[in-house]
């Protein structure tokens, strides 16, 4: 019988070393691209800065929850408790820092502050397009269809495969019975035709991958219909990107939920915006401000 491969830990720490570190960057990732993409944003961090990864696809039951048609056994404060002991644990509370979170990785972290004491809090948090948890933005059951799915998951395959996202369709043939195949159809045609999807790839098999990912938004979707955010007297910076999973002009539901709120964006999708590298210095300076160098 083969050994069961150890899993990865909740916390990847980049630029690791015997240097001290002079300020601080924590990230909540909630998954779908692997954690590797965050070297980008370490090194556009300012020398000094530590960047640490708290991976939550490494808990299980989040994990297991988009594997079973997005049915959810924990809960965000659970999640949150679950980063914060493991934070805790390896002493990177402690003097100031700052907090990111990508995507529901930003309800995620904001449920967190919540959960620490006033000494280990963080200076601010960043939330890279990330919708709050509250009404108006939660999605009933049944609006996590298609009509809403297919943009993002378009945006996802071209970020996973390292492709342009502009090589994938944007407009999808409505289909009477609500069914997604001949939108499928046309992603997959588009997909082998630029590269993005490997030759032979099936349409079976790009269902499966659509299938997952349509389960991880109803998880998600979920867990923050659950959930009851309370204010934080914290910053929060709010960073979207030129394609978002929004096009509200509102700050995504964040007004309120912080001591203030402030707002920016980024070029690239809501992928690509973790790999872009103008995105990147822009996130790395809304989290370290003080050392970010000046403009010109």
């Amino acid at each position: 019988m083969r050994p069961e491969r150890p899993r990865p830990e909740l916390v990847r720490a980049f630029r690791s070393g015997s240097a001290p570190e002079r300020a601080r960057v924590l990230v909540i990732h909630p998954g779908a691209l692997p954690t590797a993409d965050y070297a980008g944003l370490a090194d556009a961090l300012p020398p000094g800065t530590g960047l640490h990864v708290v991976d939550l696809e490494q808990i299980p039951e989040y994990f297991r929850a988009a594997l079973d048609s997005g049915r959810v056994t924990t809960s965000i404060d659970r999640l949150a408790a679950r980063a914060a002991g493991e934070l805790r644990a390896r002493g990177l509370l402690s003097e100031r820092w700052v907090l990111l979170g990508w995507s529901f990785g930003g309800v995620v972290g904001h449920a967190l502050t919540g959960l620490l004491e006033e000494d280990e809090r963080p200076r601010r948090l960043v939330l890279l397009d990330s919708i709050a948890p509250v009404p108006g933005y939660v999605q009933p059951e049944d609006a996590i269809g298609h009509g809403l799915a297919l943009p993002w998951f378009c945006m996802y395959l071209a970020a996973k495969r390292g492709g342009d996202p502009g090589a994938l369709p944007t407009a999808f043939p409505d289909d009477p019975a609500g069914r997604p195949d001949a939108a499928l159809e046309q992603v997959l045609r588009a997909g082998l035709d630029s590269g993005i999807l490997r030759p032979g790839t099936t349409l079976p098999g790009l269902r499966k991958v659509y299938d997952t990912y349509l389960d991880g938004l109803r998880r998600n979707n979920r867990l923050a219909a659950a959930h009851r955010p309370r204010p934080v007297g914290l910053p929060l910076v709010l960073l979207r990107p030129e394609r978002g999973l929004l096009a509200t002009p509102e700050p995504l539901g964040w007004s309120g939920l912080g001591a203030d709120l402030d707002t920016g964006l980024t070029p690239g999708d809501h992928y690509s915006m973790l790999r872009d590298p103008e995105a990147l210095r822009r996130i790395a300076a809304a989290a370290v401000p003080e050392t970010a160098p000046a403009p010109g």
